[in-house]
């Protein structure tokens, strides 16, 4: 402090800093510190019914699956064989499953003929080129700049979107090592691959060669039905058809087809087709891949009995799964099986027989038991050192005047030992003729026990025992209205749940107290350091007025002295 403050104590040698800072220590020693110490206790208490409650929220997940029996209804699926893998939600009724998959679903994959690199030209008509693009319903066209490269068609068909993905690979051979190649996201026989590209140079994706039945020379007829006969061929949707009068030649066949008589209804002529007569065979090459379907009713060539040789360059053709389902045959477009048995998947991974056991998930019944007697052992540990009393040192924990945290492990055990549920019993009577007796089942019946010390013993052997040969009464004592973890539940959710539950409440209490006493705090503080100030003051003015005595007193005393000389 400055001005006469700042001497205090210089004229009485008594009225000092030292004294105010006294006497003001011992009235914080007896207006705040008790409510420091009360603060402190309340702020303990605050933190310690957080963890508690904190615990017992964690204590009410690991068994909340026991409300209204949804653990009982968890399933697990137990596969004997490769061919299928099964994934089963709750509820599913118990069953025994088999399956005989004797094929998977594909998708269309095809593969071009060998390029020698990305940039190889494919347009080299001398103007730009529409090729058409189909796929499980949707259909593009593409448009082929001249001089379009294989690169260029890759992006035009990734760029459609329509399900298609294209990419082009390195064979690693050392001649034409670059191919494209086309894959169907889908699976199902109904998602091939569909593509005209007639129009360009060929691709080489359709190798397959349709072809007749064998004649002896170009002169045999293919036409003796007495009438003129339509020759058609349908593709992607498509029918191409001309007219072979009779008496017409193979000769006549391979040259209407090569100067475009086979055309569609608007008169556009099939592109993208050759035919040639080789080793007695009418053979038509074609630059389409797809739904291809060859008529050559009341002719004599025969394509469709004839047509033996694969496409080398379809890699894998789309296809349905089959299967027997308990025996019954079932096809679908896919391999993962989901519209049998509500809430089971069934994963097709291979052709062989397999065997799906759908039952109840006890291993998991029995895991969620054994956590519930852990985590009520958990929370009595937890209250027990929150609520003790130590005669010896007569000290008390936080805890131990709150009836409400001090019940909780009373009121959770009477819970479930005072749950009970009816069943019988056979008896034999002295003549060993047996009758039913009505009993109920406890606890204890189940395999739970309490121990002298406060604390949950389970024998885990009995309760699955139960669980085997009673589960309906076991899911009854546990998960029904009346069930023992159902009526826990609902305690816990007293204790914990919303506003007005019994620790909510206490924290709200808590957290009003712990204002009060920092508001007390303050304002004494506040009242403390006033007085003492006003106290300073007084000092100051105090001991100026001793000053003055004392400079008059030592006046007077040098005039005396100066008189006695």
């Amino acid at each position: 402090m400055g001005g006469a403050l700042s001497s205090l104590g210089a004229a009485s040698g008594v009225l000092t800093y030292d004294v105010i800072d006294k006497l003001k220590k011992a009235d914080e020693a007896v207006m705040i510190t008790p409510f420091k110490t009360r603060l402190t206790n309340i702020e303990n208490k605050s933190k310690a019914l957080s963890d508690l409650t904190t615990q017992i929220s964690l204590f009410k997940t690991s068994i909340a699956d026991f409300k209204d029996g949804e653990i009982f209804q968890k399933r697990l699926a137990d596969v004997s064989g490769s061919s299928v893998e099964a994934k089963v939600s709750s509820g599913v009724s118990i069953q025994n499953i088999t399956m005989d998959v004797s094929q998977l679903a594909t998708n269309d994959i095809y593969q071009s003929k060998g390029y020698d690199n990305k940039d190889s030209k494919i347009n080299n008509t001398g103007s730009d080129q529409i090729i058409k693009l189909a796929y499980s319903g949707e259909v593009k066209e593409l448009t082929l700049k001249n001089g379009a490269t294989l690169q260029d068609l890759q992006s035009a068909i990734n760029d459609a979107k329509i399900g298609i993905t294209a990419s082009i690979i390195n064979t690693g051979s050392d001649s034409k090592p670059y191919k494209l190649v086309l894959k169907g996201d889908k699976t199902g026989e109904d998602n091939i691959i569909k593509l005209d590209f007639g129009n360009i140079d060929d691709l080489g994706f359709n190798q397959q060669v349709y072809q007749s039945k064998e004649y002896s020379a170009d002169t045999d007829k293919v036409n003796d039905s007495g009438s003129s006969q339509d020759f058609k061929i349908k593709i992607n949707g498509t029918q191409y058809s001309m007219s072979l009068d009779d008496g017409a030649t193979v000769s006549d066949m391979v040259d209407k087809i090569n100067n475009g008589d086979l055309k569609d209804n608007d008169g556009n002529s099939l592109s993208g087709i050759d035919a040639e007569f080789s080793d007695g065979h009418i053979k038509l090459h074609l630059q389409q891949i797809g739904d291809i379907q060859i008529t050559d009713n009341n002719l004599t060539t025969a394509i469709n009995e004839n047509t033996t040789d694969e496409n080398d360059n379809r890699l894998q053709t789309a296809q349905n799964s089959k299967f027997k389902y308990n025996g019954v045959d079932i096809e679908r477009d896919t391999n993962e099986i989901d519209d049998i048995v509500v809430g089971l998947t069934l994963t097709l991974k291979g052709e062989g027989k397999s065997t799906i056991d759908i039952k109840q998930d006890t291993d998991k019944i029995n895991s969620a038991v054994n956590d519930f007697v852990s985590g009520f052992n958990s929370i009595v540990s937890k209250i027990q050192d929150l609520t003790n009393y130590n005669p010896e040192t007569k000290t008390t924990t936080l805890f131990q005047n709150e009836s409400v945290i001090k019940n909780i492990p009373n009121d959770m055990s009477n819970l479930l030992f005072n749950s009970f549920v009816s069943d019988t019993t056979t008896k034999y009577d002295r003549n060993q003729q047996t009758y039913n007796e009505n009993i109920s089942l406890s606890a204890t019946d189940f395999g739970f026990t309490m121990n002298r010390t406060g604390f949950l013993d389970f024998d885990s052997s009995k309760f699955a025992d139960m669980l085997k040969n009673k589960p309906e009464k076991t899911e009854e004592f546990l998960s029904s209205e009346n069930g023992a973890f159902s009526k826990i539940l609902d305690y816990i959710d007293s204790l914990i749940k919303g506003p007005n539950s019994s620790l909510e409440l206490l924290s709200t209490q808590y957290s009003h107290e712990k204002k009060s006493y920092e508001e007390t705090i303050e304002s004494s503080q506040k009242r403390i350091d006033t007085r003492y100030e006003i106290m300073a003051s007084q000092f100051a003015s105090y001991d100026a007025v001793i000053n003055g005595y004392n400079v008059q007193t030592m006046a007077i005393q040098q005039a005396i002295d100066e008189m006695s000389k």
